[in-house]
């Protein structure tokens, strides 16, 4: 399966790299550090899965989600938040994420949430 990483922060997308790289069966074929890369990294590598973190950045992780999604309907996106309220939730499936987690969730959430949000397409 191949996995895209978008955030703002560096660090926060070498870590999940790492969780990532360690499982049998996922590929993280590219990274991006805001929404409007993200949609580059998308037509250029065509992953089967993009973690997006939600950002203030040139284009939000949510605006992103629904440009993705409406160029390339087959990608599951997984938004990755520091905000777990039910709101954020909402907006986050309102523009086509197949799953919504926050950033402090555990590995193995983050490992099931690709394996189903993939299952889905």
């Amino acid at each position: 399966m191949r996995i895209a990483i978008v955030d703002d922060r560096a660090g926060f997308r070498k870590t999940i790299r790492m969780i990532l790289e360690k499982e049998p069966g996922l590929t993280i074929v590219a990274e991006a550090k805001n929404g409007l890369d993200a949609i580059g990294v998308v037509i250029e590598h065509k992953p089967d899965v993009v973690l997006v973190g939600i950002s203030k950045s040139s284009l939000s992780g949510v605006d992103a989600t629904k440009v993705i999604r409406s160029r390339f309907p087959k990608t599951r996106i997984i938004i990755l938040s520091m905000h777990s309220e039910t709101p954020t939730t909402a907006v986050s499936c309102q523009a086509g994420a197949c799953d919504h987690l926050c950033k402090d969730c555990s590995p193995n959430e983050i490992i099931a949430a690709i394996r189903n949000g993939h299952q889905i397409s």
